[in-house]
């Protein structure tokens, strides 16, 4: 009968490890009921083949048994992708191979005997782990990578010490032995590592191409792509130009009565179309125009988003338009805000801009061959740590407004294949927007490099010397709030805090279809009301703090707006939203969300920070804690000699054998307490007898001690409960131990 060895559960347990990485990758694009099937299919065969591992060495039925088990471990992930592609569910080709090869490590690792092949499972998982990771849009994808190498290093390490006592058993003395220690060491090795290697380097690029299509996967319309460009019938497969026909970097369709950014002309399409109302464009040669084998479908939906049922890829198939009612598209983080308008005058009722509109002239920078339009302000961020910058993409639907709505902070903007800088300008409240056109045309991606503010930045910038434009009676509520919920001589950035916490508790959000309040005063007193009241509050309040706000509409980005399957967030027109922004010392803008409901910025402070704020509210306690350690430290011998009495006493119920044994590790612990440690090969006889040489108390008391251990060791008769078995302990403490060894060595 085989039994459980740990050269084998290791490389079974990372093979495994193997198979759930590519999970992530399929549980959110394939049918949960396939999915579900084919998982509970490996479990049985695994389950069987386990058994019959166990019991392969009795019968010859048993290793048939197995061996075919571990087949079907192998060659599920191939069977069950001919079966959803025979019934219409089917999953892309390259996530088909990816599970082949997790079932293959792991029909190795159950089925062999052997130590090489073993070694072939581990080099299999450990190829399909790294690459799943590789190829994840997850952050959380790393995990697999550091388990996996933690369980391959505890084998290695394992294997190398058990050749080693199997070699060498009378010679080797190991001088560390393999503990858990060591896997700590390195998960924290590992940890470190892409701690420190995070945000040095450019982000790799998603595989576009070759194994891992990211979009239609085929010339025509393939139902088993991973994403695609549009929805149901009108999945096209995009190309990476800004000349092909679907949703990709601009808005391009032929038969579009639109006005794009390009004004395309070709004699295969005949004459251009007349547009009656010039809008500012870019022309695009007639060269890179790529002839469709069908009239393209409009495409308002999102890329990456199928029917529910999936027909074979047939060629020429007359594509419908597909409608979504969002208004733009977003992808990159949730939880944020969209910024279109600022307002900066508040009269009581109203809030206005008070500037004139004023544009601003963007700068052209080209990164990686691609031109980007910077604001002049915020340019010379971008010299700022990799960590610190955010690319989102953001596609237009239907958003009637040359304003294009960006994240906070957002430095510049791209757009496939557009050069022409005049397209794009800055307004006077630091919004981007499109000049010379009503609108931004439908299914415009643009890509927004964004940078983050930490917590230790805007305290730096951040000063209370702002002389309040408004200002309120002492007797108003907007003096009285200030009054209950700042304290004197408070940080600015504390008063910001102090201010959104108490309105996202002490006040409650008015939802859609209830009565809201009417005015801002109405708000005060009921504590409810819509996200401009709560905004208005908070800029008015931070005003009379000494603080220079502003209020900012846009779109927010709810969390659960995020499709999995189509990788974007969508806006709908009901997620307009209200917040408010201040102004730092270097002319930058934060924004403060006060609204309950609504994922407030995440500014995180540093390391330093938290250490310097800790301190600072702790030192009281850390004082009295530092005096006790200090003053245990003092003591720790004593401390440690009343423990290793206490233990001594609480062993008096085990048996006289393993008793004398823990007396002897505690009189070598007191010796080590005492500075007096047992040399390397001296016996713990010859050692006791030499530290109690001159007194022949304890002389009599070492002698029948080690007598009753060799007895216990040696011998077949087991000792009696005597005075000399026991008293030696309890007349050995830390004390006399360090006057013995003084005695011994003056």
């Amino acid at each position: 009968m085989q039994t459980w060895s740990r050269r084998r559960v290791e490389p079974i347990g990372l093979a495994i490890l193997g198979i759930v990485s590519v999970f992530p990758l399929r549980f959110h694009v394939e049918s949960r009921s396939w999915f579900a099937s084919e998982v509970i299919t490996l479990f049985i065969a695994f389950a069987v083949a386990q058994f019959s591992y166990s019991r392969s060495g009795t019968r010859r039925v048993y290793a048939r048994t197995l061996t075919t088990a571990a087949s079907i471990i192998g060659i599920s992930p191939i069977l069950y992708a001919c079966l959803t592609r025979t019934f219409g569910s089917p999953i892309a080709y390259e996530i088909s191979t990816l599970s082949t090869f997790g079932a293959l490590s792991l029909a190795i690792a159950v089925a062999t005997k052997s130590q090489r092949n073993r070694s072939l499972s581990l080099v299999v998982s450990g190829f399909l782990v790294l690459f799943s990771a590789s190829i994840s849009d997850d952050s959380k994808a790393v995990n697999y990578p550091i388990l996996w190498i933690l369980g391959c290093v505890w084998h290695l390490v394992a294997n190398h010490w058990e050749k080693l006592d199997l070699a060498l058993p009378d010679s080797v003395e190991r001088s560390w032995s393999l503990r858990p220690s060591i896997l700590l060491a390195t998960f924290i090795f590992v940890c470190l590592s892409v701690y420190i290697v995070k945000g040095r380097y450019e982000t790799t690029k998603q595989l576009a191409y070759g194994l891992m299509p990211t979009s239609g996967g085929s010339k025509w319309s393939d139902p088993a792509a991973r994403s695609g460009v549009g929805s149901g019938d009108a999945a096209i497969a995009a190309k990476d130009h800004a000349e092909s026909f679907g949703a990709v970097d601009s808005e391009i369709f032929l038969e579009s009565t639109e006005s794009s950014l390009f004004d395309m002309a070709n004699e295969m399409f005949g004459d251009p179309v007349k547009i009656k109302k010039y809008e500012a464009r870019q022309a695009i040669g007639s060269e890179n125009v790529i002839e469709s084998h069908e009239k393209a479908a409009k495409s308002e939906k999102g890329g990456g988003t199928f029917s529910t049922e999936r027909l074979p890829p047939k060629q020429h198939r007359h594509l419908r338009n597909a409608k979504d009612p969002s208004v733009i598209q977003w992808d990159g983080p949730t939880g944020i805000r969209l910024g279109m308008h600022r307002y900066d005058v508040f009269d009581g009722q109203d809030w206005v801009q008070s500037r004139p509109e004023k544009t601003t002239n963007l700068r052209r920078r080209d990164i990686g061959e691609q031109p980007w339009f910077f604001a002049p302000s915020l340019r010379a961020l971008l010299d700022r740590p990799a960590s610190q910058i955010s690319v989102g993409l953001l596609k237009i639907n239907s958003l009637n407004s040359p304003r294009i709505p960006l994240p906070m902070l957002t430095a510049g903007i791209h757009i496939k294949d557009v050069d022409r800088v005049d397209l794009f300008a800055l307004t006077e409240d630091e919004s981007f927007f499109m000049p010379r056109r009503d609108k931004v045309p439908p299914l415009t991606v643009i890509h927004a490099a964004s940078i983050s503010m930490s917590e230790d930045q805007i305290r730096k910038e951040l000063t209370a010397d702002h002389t309040p434009e408004v200002h309120q009676r002492a007797d108003s509520p907007i003096s009285r709030l200030i009054q209950a919920w700042i304290q004197p001589n408070q940080e600015p950035y504390d008063i910001i805090q102090a201010v959104q916490t108490n309105l996202r508790t002490k006040f409650s959000l008015q939802l859609d279809g209830e009565e809201a309040a009417g005015s801002l005063n109405e708000f005060l007193e009921t504590h409810r009301g819509g996200n401009h009241l709560f905004a208005t509050t908070a800029a008015l309040m931070l005003r009379q703090a000494g603080l220079k706000t502003r209020l900012a509409t846009g779109f927010y980005v709810r969390p659960d707006s995020f499709d999995l399957a189509a990788g974007h967030a969508r806006i709908l027109p009901k997620d307009v939203h209200t917040w408010v922004e201040v102004q730092l010392n270097n002319s930058q803008w934060i924004e403060v969300e006060a609204t309950p409901g609504y994922v407030p910025p995440d500014y995180r402070p540093s390391l330093w920070l938290l250490t310097r704020q800790f301190l600072a509210a702790k030192w009281p306690h850390l004082v009295g804690l530092s005096a006790v350690l200090c003053g245990f430290c003092l003591t720790y011998r004593y401390w440690a000699d009343r423990t290793l009495t206490c233990i001594w006493l609480a062993s008096r119920i085990m048996k006289p054998e393993r008793r004398l044994i823990l007396g002897m590790r505690i009189i070598e612990r007191r010796g080590r307490l005492a500075g007096c440690i047992r040399p390397p090969g001296q016996s713990q006889r010859a050692w006791l007898e030499q530290l109690t040489a001159r007194d022949s108390i304890l002389t009599q008391a070492v002698r029948g001690f080690t007598d009753a251990a060799d007895a216990i060791v040696f011998g077949s008769v087991q000792p009696k409960r005597s005075t000399s078995n026991i008293e030696l302990v309890d007349l050995l403490p830390v004390r006399t131990i360090a006057t013995l060894h003084k005695e011994a060595t003056s």
